[in-house]
């Protein structure tokens, strides 16, 4: 198992180069200039113009430039921004947001989405199953701008249950109605392959054979049913922590959220490479790290597998 953990942490080492390097070449490639893009519309001599470039390591080749980043990065020294603040205060202030609004949706995706999803596996082609499909297809087909702009306008102007923008002063309640809107789509995910799954683990030879033993159906769901089932959507639910996070971009915007996908726009917006590129740094690493939290919970939920 040590041995199994260590390959796994030694492989996110090319991973990760590669996905900087990716996204240092796209910033870098990317139109306009970063120093006319931060003075706006006021003029600037040539010399204030070199001087900034130099500071930031502007005017030096791409590979320079990103190798520099890599050498600050291996101390988690990611640089200054535009405004002379240290990029990972700002990465250390917005990634708790994140992470927060991100954990409380992929809470109310797993509760909802495993729970109707079982209810609907194991009374397949009823009724309730049909109607859960036509909603997650309804679910699936309104692009989540919409429902971000409908929740906020029905919910926060018109009902006043929860607040219409989140703000610096940001709460666990003030961020509950963007963690519902962050949710619905991976919601709809979560409850179609928990319910195929369920569907499909019914009519395995296993547990056909646990009912000729004549164990209860109560036994048989929860011994060789579920276990099962849940193996695909463990796999999918945690991976998707990461895609919460690095997909909130939308909702964040919508709703005011001083987090991560905020601060990964306005980096974008301003052509800051150092903090686009640390923003993704972190969240490779957290795709990382819960890709290798998902593989040890597979002998958890399937005692065959085995980590030599």
């Amino acid at each position: 198992m040590a041995w199994y953990i260590a390959r796994r942490l030694l492989l996110m080492i090319p991973v990760i180069l590669g996905a900087t390097f990716i996204i240092y070449a796209l910033v870098f490639l990317r139109p306009g200039d970063p120093v006319l893009n931060l003075v706006g519309d006021k003029p600037i001599g040539p010399d204030v113009k070199a001087a900034i470039e130099a500071e930031y390591n502007l005017d030096k080749p791409f590979l320079v430039q990103w190798l520099l980043f890599l050498k600050d990065a291996l101390t988690f020294n990611f640089g200054i921004n535009f405004s002379g603040e240290p990029v990972a205060a700002e990465i250390a202030r917005a990634f708790p947001v994140t992470a927060t609004l991100a954990v409380m949706a992929l809470a109310i995706e797993a509760v909802l989405g495993i729970g109707l999803g079982v209810v609907a596996g194991l009374r397949r082609n009823g009724w309730f199953d049909s109607s859960m499909l036509l909603v997650t297809l309804v679910m699936l087909a309104i692009p989540i701008f919409v429902v971000g702009f409908v929740f906020q306008l029905v919910f926060g102007v018109k009902l006043g249950w929860a607040d219409v923008t989140v703000g610096g002063d940001w709460t666990i309640g003030s961020l509950l109605l963007p963690a519902i809107v962050l949710a619905i789509v991976d919601l709809a995910y979560t409850l179609r392959l928990t319910r195929t799954s369920v569907a499909e683990n019914l009519l395995a030879d296993h547990v056909r054979t646990a009912r000729a033993k004549g164990l209860p159906n109560r036994l048989v769901v929860r011994n060789h049913v579920l276990r099962n089932s849940l193996v695909p959507v463990v796999t999918y639910l945690g991976v998707n922590l990461g895609t919460l996070m690095a997909g909130a971009v939308v909702t964040e915007g919508i709703f005011n959220v001083p987090g991560i996908g905020n601060l990964a726009f306005d980096a974008i917006s301003r052509g800051e490479n150092t903090t686009v590129v640390s923003v993704v740094t972190v969240m490779v690493l957290v795709y990382a790290l819960m890709s290798l939290v998902v593989d040890l919970l597979y002998a958890l939920l399937d005692p065959r597998i085995r980590y030599a």
